[in-house]
Formats: C-alpha cells, structure tokens, sequence
C-alpha cells in the first residue's frame, strides 16, 4: 500500500491510471468465467485474478518531468525515472516529485528600514526541485514539505534585506535587492534539493502621507532641473553675444539694441522704449539732453505758426520763455 506524503502518490502520477484499472478487471473476469458466463475453474479464476492485482500495483508511471522516490519497508532505496517502471507491490511505496518552475508568494511583510520608516514589500519566488537523483533524495529525506519551508525562509530573509537598507535604496534599487534575495534564499535552500531560479519584488507601500512629501519633493527637483538648465542656457548665450561685441565692436551693440527696439515695436506696443545714447546727441554733448535733442529734431521742420492755438499757445510760450530767463 502507498503511503502519503509529498506529491501524487498512487494516483495518476505513480500507477495505470484509470485504463489500467479497467484492463485489470476485465482480466480478472476472463480468467474466473468462461466464455458461457460459468465459472470454470476457482483455483484458476483466483490465481488469475491475483497476478492481474499483483500485476497493477507492481506498476509505475512517470511522466517525463517526474520522478519517483521508492521506499521498501520504510527506508529509500531508488529514484524512478520517467516512463514504465516496476516495484515490489505491498512492500514498496513511491512518492511522486515534480520539477517542474514553481511559483509561490512571499506575504506582505510590514518592515522597519534603515532611516526608520515603515514600510510593506512583498515578493514571488520562481523554484523548482533539483533534477539530480541526490537532490530529488534529498527533497523527500531532509524536510517535510519544501514549498512551505522555502516560504519561510523567504518571508525571514526578505525582512532582513529590507531593515539593511534606506527607502530610498529600496525603491530605486529592486532589482539588487531581488538578486540578493535569490541568491541567499538559493543558498539556504540548496540543503533539501530546491533550485530559486528568480526572485522578482512585486510592491513596495509607504505611508500616505510619505508619498505626498516625496511627490513635492520630486516636484521642486524638476523645477530647481528646469532653473538649472535655463540659467545654463543664458550663461552659454552671454558668452557668445560677448564674443560678438568683441569681433563687432560698440556698433555690434547698437545693432543688437536696434534689433530689441524692432521686436518690441512689433507687439503693437503704442509705447516704445529707446536707450539714451540711442537718441541724437547721445548724450555726449556738454549741456545737451539726449530727449531735448530728440525733440528739437522732430519738431524742427514743423511749423507752429499755421496751428490755431490761441491764447494756449501764447500762455505756453511765454511760461517756456519765463523759465528759460530764470534759469540765466
């Protein structure tokens, strides 16, 4: 008789299957009745009946990505490979191992990091039993279920990785801290026959209010980046209108003032503002005013006789008079 354990045990895994039981019985009952339905023989039909039960339980059959551990009286004595194999019936048990990629969740372990800041990391672990006999020995013998104590071992380590690190480690590097996962978690379970093909960390929760710290956080990093590369961009423009006015001279710089002026005027602005050593004179003549100039030059071919301006232009003359005699 099987006895129970890890695997399929005596089932569709390790036996004949359905079919095999039905090819049993069918000749369990040829050999007692006869071709009339009478019984022909006892003896025979008993002995017949018994090879073909002894028969199905001596049988094993492995699909190509199992194997079979075989007891005899409770002691390992072989490992099945796939396909048709025998044992000894009554005295002989199997347990049945597939190694086929597994896969299993780590639960959410709530975690205190480095900096002191709780947070909550899961993981799912990619495994398999070894392919080796040895390994597959070893994954009966030396632990009771290895899916169980993998998880373990997964759930303790990934709490340890975590309370080593800062969160901003955490969150930027999980890919190290898988790899280092797997890799410690290969090593303890290599003990039992388990192979951790990968380790992939699924989510990491911070609190609530956490998050929105570090999203103004990211925030005010783009602007200060935006400032940055502005204020870069204005110091590489300075250097080379510098080396313009270096090759083009004082006229290189009225040029670029007049080439302001003309963008400003084509804003329909009704108000335009000129430098003053833009202006006649600019300023240079002694007693003269830059503005004074510029009004006497618009003003000189106006005649202001043919303007009816009465008493107001009088009044205005003679006040301008007035000041220009106290200013002597």
């Amino acid at each position: 008789m099987d006895k129970p354990g890890q695997g399929d045990i005596g089932s569709s895994g390790a036996g004949t299957g359905s079919g095999a039981v039905e090819l049993v019985m069918t000749a369990v009952l040829l050999a007692v009745l006869g071709g009339g339905g009478a019984l022909v023989n006892p003896i025979i039909g008993v002995v017949g009946g018994s090879i073909a039960i002894l028969f199905y339980f001596s049988i094993v059959i492995n699909q190509e990505y199992e194997r079979a551990v075989v007891f005899r009286l409770g002691s390992f004595d072989r490992v099945l490979g796939p396909g048709l194999n025998l044992k000894i019936p009554f005295l002989e048990w199997v347990q049945v191992i597939d190694y086929r990629v597994k896969t299993v969740n780590v639960t959410p372990q709530k975690v205190l990091t480095a900096d002191n800041v709780t947070t909550t990391v899961d993981a799912i672990v990619f495994y398999k039993v070894r392919e080796d006999s040895e390994e597959i020995r070893k994954s009966v013998l030396e632990v009771e279920d290895y899916e169980k104590v993998t998880v373990n071992y997964g759930q303790t380590m990934l709490r340890a990785i975590i309370g080593e690190r800062e969160l901003d480690e955490i969150l930027h590097n999980r890919d190290e801290i898988a790899d280092n996962l797997r890799d410690r978690l290969d090593q303890a379970t290599n003990d039992f026959g388990i192979h951790i093909r990968d380790v992939e960390i699924q989510d990491v929760s911070i609190p609530e209010s956490l998050e929105r710290a570090m999203a103004s956080e990211a925030e005010a990093e783009r602007d200060r980046r935006a400032r940055v590369t502005h204020a870069r961009g204005e110091l590489q423009a300075s250097a080379r209108i510098r080396a313009a006015a270096d090759v083009l001279g004082s006229g290189g710089y009225k040029l670029r003032t007049l080439e302001t002026v003309d963008n400003v005027a084509k804003e329909n602005s009704t108000i335009v503002t000129i430098p003053a050593e833009m202006m006649p004179g600019g300023g240079d003549d002694e007693g003269g005013s830059p503005v004074q100039g510029l009004v006497d030059k618009v003003t000189e071919d106006v005649d202001l006789s043919d303007l009816d301006i009465g008493e107001a232009a009088d009044k205005l003359a003679g006040d301008s008079q007035d000041q220009e005699d106290t200013q002597n």
